[in-house]
């Protein structure tokens, strides 16, 4: 039996065996509170493998495959891809129990050492019953995991968990309770703290609007007693098409007077709902308009976020943008990566008037070497994500899916699905639709979802680093994160960066 060390910010793939960060053991830090991490692939084992290590997570990876590279208008370029597909590539994580069957070549195990107050010493067994093997592990914990400040919303889609696990709330409702806690406690795991809400039970009837807001409560009560501290209500309204001007309000022309009247009822309605349960205040709720505003839909938009002033003044107003004239419509402006440096001088004149700027990424951008977190480029592409949020003091992040599954298609066999918005057609690339994915009653982690979670920490030691010395923290951030094309690739470079991002950190609690 045969086995390697592979540092988790690299992929694993059950075709090969060779890689840039390979030891015959783990040694490195971890943050008190937090995880060190790292994978074992194995080959030549004959029988089912066995593997023990105390004070960890341990998981079984599940190989994905990778059908397509689409949407390179521009060509390929170093690392974009990072393979030509069709290809499988280690991106799920099933929680280890009892053996491991061989199915590929190569094996890939993960392993989240729980690093406590004190430093970790120990071994890793691996056994098929013939052979057996032992790899050690040294873990030197240092500091304590940060207090989080970064914004971080994702769409997390119940409809989805409803389907895939069989769990109709209607004659299943503790059952899918309990599911559906497992993925919400996961989104917490991952440091995400705010979540998309969506007002539901609205209806007409006799001529009169009617607004039912309990379940809405519940949600949110549920959501802040498990950690989460923001919430974004979804669009009053959306795009026709991606050339029109038409906004839709709850099926009806934004600008119309029907849409007005619903407007002015549904949005006092909410804001003394939000008022009577104490959540007008301290930034708690936000409001969208129509995602993805554009140049067509402007005037329409801006006349709606009128409205939202003129019924609901308490809260902020957010969406997903581009570079585009919706001056002094939003508070909260969420411009994709590669919109954010093309006009980076408008976006930083926002933050001047007290607007916020978060960054987004989805199927785009693609190309141009913009970093991303999908299957077929590098798996730290994922890991900076949040290093942008400090290098370029973006307060926030927002991500359309970790769950929204598309197409009805089996997200363990299909990673690259169509995709429908607004009448336009296209592919997605592979991992865009998830980073969770459906397990025997619970949801599988993946590895960009640990890279999310791993960005998340990284992000809040470089802020705290910044507050005592901002120039050493802007150095750490530049050695990996130069800019949203321009980033360090070398799992080992990466590594030592990010130990020295941990001592300095850490040497912060003895001053």
């Amino acid at each position: 039996m045969e086995y390697k060390v592979i540092d988790s910010c690299e992929w694993t793939y059950p075709d090969v065996w060779d890689y840039a960060s390979e030891t015959d053991g783990y040694k490195g830090y971890a943050l008190s509170g937090s995880y060190a991490t790292f994978r074992v692939i194995v080959r030549g084992f004959d029988n089912a493998l066995s593997v023990s290590l105390d004070g960890a997570d341990i998981y079984e990876e599940i190989a994905i495959p990778v059908e397509a590279n689409p949407n390179f208008e521009n060509g390929f370029l170093p690392h974009f891809p990072e393979r030509i597909a069709p290809f499988s590539v280690y991106d799920c994580m099933k929680p280890y129990c009892e053996k491991i069957e061989k199915k590929n070549d190569v094996t890939s195990i993960y392993f989240a050492v729980r690093a406590e107050s004190e430093n970790i010493s120990t071994e890793i067994l691996l056994s098929d019953g013939v052979s057996e093997v032992r790899i050690p592990v040294e873990v030197t914990v240092k500091g304590k995991l940060p207090k989080e400040t970064l914004k971080i919303a994702m769409g997390y889609c119940i409809h989805q968990v409803i389907e895939k696990h069989g769990l109709d709330p209607r004659d299943r409702r503790e059952e899918f309770f309990e599911v559906d806690g497992k993925y919400l406690s996961m989104l917490r795991k991952m440091h995400q703290n705010r979540y998309f809400l969506e007002p539901e039970h609205i209806w007409k009837k006799d001529g009169q609007w009617h607004f039912d807001f309990s379940h809405f409560n519940r949600r949110v009560r549920k959501l802040l007693e498990l950690g989460f501290n923001g919430f974004h209500i979804n669009g009053i309204g959306f795009r026709r098409s991606w050339d029109g001007p038409e906004i839709i309000v709850h099926g009806m022309d934004g600008l119309s007077y029907e849409a007005y009247d619903f407007l002015r009822k549904y949005l006092p309605a909410l804001r003394e709902n939000l008022r009577e349960n104490g959540w007008l205040e301290n930034d708690m709720f936000c409001i969208g308009i129509a995602d993805e505003p554009n140049r067509f839909n402007a005037l329409t938009y801006r006349a709606l976020a009128c409205m939202v002033r003129r019924y609901l003044p308490e809260i902020k107003i957010y969406d997903a943008v581009s570079y585009v004239p919706v001056y002094g419509a939003i508070d909260i402006w969420v411009p994709r990566a590669d919109e954010f440096e093309r006009n980076r001088e408008a976006f930083e004149t926002f933050k001047e008037d007290g607007d916020e700027v978060w960054h987004y990424v989805c199927l785009y951008p693609r190309d141009d070497g913009y970093i991303n977190r999908f299957m077929d480029i590098p798996l730290l592409a994922t890991r900076y994500l949040y290093w942008a949020n400090y290098k370029y003091d973006l307060s926030g992040y927002l991500h359309w899916s970790v769950n929204n599954y598309q197409g009805g298609l089996d997200p363990y066999g299909a990673s690259c699905p169509g995709h429908i918005n607004a009448g336009s057609r296209s592919v997605l690339p592979a991992g865009d639709d998830k980073l969770l994915y459906p397990g025997d009653n619970e949801p599988y982690i993946s590895a960009r979802f640990e890279m999310h979670r791993e960005s998340a920490e990284d992000y809040e030691m470089l802020r705290a680093i910044a507050l005592h010395n901002k120039p050493l923290a802007d150095e750490i951030c530049e050695s990996c994160f130069r800019s949203f094309t321009d980033v360090e690739f070398d799992p080992i470079k990466f590594r030592s960066a990010h130990n020295k991002l941990i001592c300095e950190y850490a040497s912060l609690n003895n001053k």
